[in-house]
């Protein structure tokens, strides 16, 4: 459970997104979750792993859906390696529950990190969105058309202020808009209706399972359905990741942890 623990996953896949904006196509998103940074050592290597492979690869956008910082003294470690992703686009981030401080785990405490993300160029989104416009390129991205919404939604918010007045209700016609959020959102979430296309992490995939009756059965019964991979959300796709690293434990069971490079087509 320990060498699963450290046994990342690193992968590429295609996603075929419906209405997705054909200028973007092929548009490539690091998606990155559940980091834990301080937590224990093996979070640290399961990273590094990570991003050793994807540097390569050259990803134009890297989403982090939370709980990815932990102790600030710990986390400068954890974010001098996100660093180095240097994607086109940029690098967006979301909280998660462990950023507040609120988990069962003995390390879990509230922490002030704001002022990390910045140093490492990681733009930090608190129900607020950044628009992506395309540009003239000779490479794979797009001269012209329709906007890229990347909106964040806040773990203590559940993304209440992206709706109504917010950001995420007067995207123009056109543009594309993309949810990051920590908890797999339910599939009456409000949020649903605003959004074609959503990343979140938090399950870990379960992180302990054992097989059973149906399957294999997460040992914390709270973790729900969405455990990992790719769902129908409402008219759109929620991309959920099994995370990078543990909580709580150091361990994994028949539950590796992931780092993908998704394509959108």
């Amino acid at each position: 459970m320990m060498f699963e623990a450290q046994w990342i996953e690193c992968r590429e896949k295609t996603l075929v997104v419906p209405g997705f904006p054909p200028e973007w196509s092929g548009l490539r998103v690091l998606h990155l979750s559940d980091v834990h940074a301080g937590d224990f050592g093996l979070n640290l290597v399961s990273l590094r792993r990570a991003v050793a492979w994807a540097i390569p690869l050259e990803p134009d956008l890297v989403f982090l859906t939370g709980d990815i910082l932990g102790d600030p003294c710990s986390s400068g470690r954890y974010l001098a390696e996100l660093s180095r992703l240097s994607p086109t686009l940029g690098a967006y981030s979301v909280t998660g529950n462990h950023e507040y401080g609120i988990a069962k785990g003995p390390l879990a405490r509230a922490r002030d990190t704001s002022e990390l993300w910045a140093q490492a160029g990681i733009t930090l989104l608190r129900d607020r969105c950044v628009r992506l416009c395309p540009r003239a390129s000779s490479g794979p991205l797009p001269r012209g058309g329709a906007n890229l919404l990347v909106c964040g939604a806040d773990y203590l918010t559940g993304g209440f202020e992206l709706l109504e007045s917010g950001s995420a209700a007067k995207v123009p016609a056109g543009d594309f808009p993309i949810l990051l959020v920590h908890e797999p959102p339910t599939l009456d979430d409000p949020l649903q209706d605003r959004f074609p296309l959503a990343f979140a992490g938090h399950t870990h995939g379960g992180q302990l399972r054992v097989p059973g009756l149906r399957g294999l059965i997460p040992l914390n019964e709270e973790d729900g359905e969405h455990l990992g991979g790719t769902y129908n959300w409402g008219n759109g796709l929620l991309v959920v990741s099994r995370g990078v690293g543990t909580s709580f434990v150091p361990f994994r069971l028949l539950t590796r942890p992931e780092a993908t490079l998704w394509r959108l087509v």
